[in-house]
């Protein structure tokens, strides 16, 4: 006869991470969700600006953890600058083994159009989750109480029809949802989310599994091609400038010409800042470890090693199970 093995009693967990632009409302989400209070300067240790957890909370049985992250139109940090932060954050996940349950969109219905800043945060979602993830993507739209019924529903109908919304992620298998603020509908998001199977997104297959750099990844090489678009409309308009001041010249026009030569000054340090921006993202290099193999079963080290283990994850939820980790 098989000896009786007692029933695992550890309970599941999963991780959530929610994004879009900045103001889109993802830390009130969160708090929402998960009775959090989650302000700046309380996250991870590595990037203690951007990326914030919630606390722990059950939901249908299961442990789950909300990541807060920044979106790519933030008012302190570049867009390059942005993506390194999310891509180490992630490939990190990836590389010790922690996969994500799905990934929440937030986007504001109270936008009367889409903006240049929520286009291009919903280009490079798609990209950092690529079409195999979208199935454990719920795009989210809120501040409903914002506008009226009517007008919201026609600007959803418009995401969800036009292929530079929201429509290509819908057909490659994302969900759309409606969050007013309260309890119960952010839970029906994450509750969507835990039946899913957890995913690896693309952008961490990019960097861990084929080991590329950020800036060979879609989402790195895209960010690369709208630099070099608005540096070609910088030079077009020095070309521009450069005629206007010959111009002046002929004409003797003091003032004009101090007001060309301050127009010059402007773009040559937007520039600057577009080749440093080009820097960091070519010169970004992701820091992961291997994660260290548990000692062999048996021992006092390993015994000592998963009584340890056991009470650190009450405190980090998407930490490997002792399985998980051998």
């Amino acid at each position: 006869m098989l000896p009786f093995k007692k029933p695992s009693t550890k309970q599941p967990t999963a991780c959530i991470a929610v994004m879009g632009c900045t103001g889109a409302g993802k830390t009130t989400f969160i708090n929402v969700a998960s009775a959090s209070d989650l302000r700046v300067g309380v996250g991870l240790e590595s990037c203690t600006e951007t990326i914030q957890m919630s606390k722990p909370f059950e939901l249908d049985g299961v442990e789950v953890t909300l990541v807060d992250t920044p979106g790519f139109d933030d008012t302190n940090k570049s867009d390059g600058e942005i993506l390194n932060i999310v891509c180490d954050f992630l490939s990190s996940e990836h590389q010790h083994g922690r996969k994500l349950q799905g990934v929440i969109y937030l986007h504001r219905i109270s936008d009367n159009r889409m903006a240049g800043s929520a286009t291009r945060n919903l280009r490079f979602f798609a990209q950092l989750c690529g079409d195999e993830a979208l199935g454990n993507c719920a795009i989210t739209t809120n501040m409903w109480s914002l506008v009226s019924p009517q007008v919201g529903g026609e600007r959803e109908q418009e995401l969800k029809s036009k292929d530079n919304f929201f429509k290509p992620m819908l057909s490659q298998g994302a969900s759309l949802f409606r969050h007013d603020n309260t309890i119960e509908s952010a839970h029906k998001v994450i509750q969507h989310l835990l039946h899913k199977t957890p995913m690896v997104l693309a952008i961490q297959r990019e960097l861990v599994d084929e080991k590329k750099r950020v800036f060979e990844t879609k989402a790195g090489a895209a960010l690369l091609g709208e630099i070099a678009e608005l540096e070609k409309k910088h030079q077009e308009e020095l070309r521009k400038l450069n005629e206007e001041m010959a111009e002046v010249m002929e004409q003797h026009d003091e003032e004009a010409r101090l007001e060309i030569e301050e127009a010059k000054r402007e773009l040559f340090e937007q520039q600057k800042k577009l080749e440093e921006e080009k820097a960091k993202i070519r010169n970004a290099s992701i820091t992961t470890t291997e994660p260290q193999p548990l000692p062999q079963e048996g021992g006092r080290i390993a015994k000592i090693w998963r009584s340890f283990r056991r009470f650190f994850r009450r405190f980090v939820p998407c930490l490997p199970s002792d399985d998980s980790a051998v």
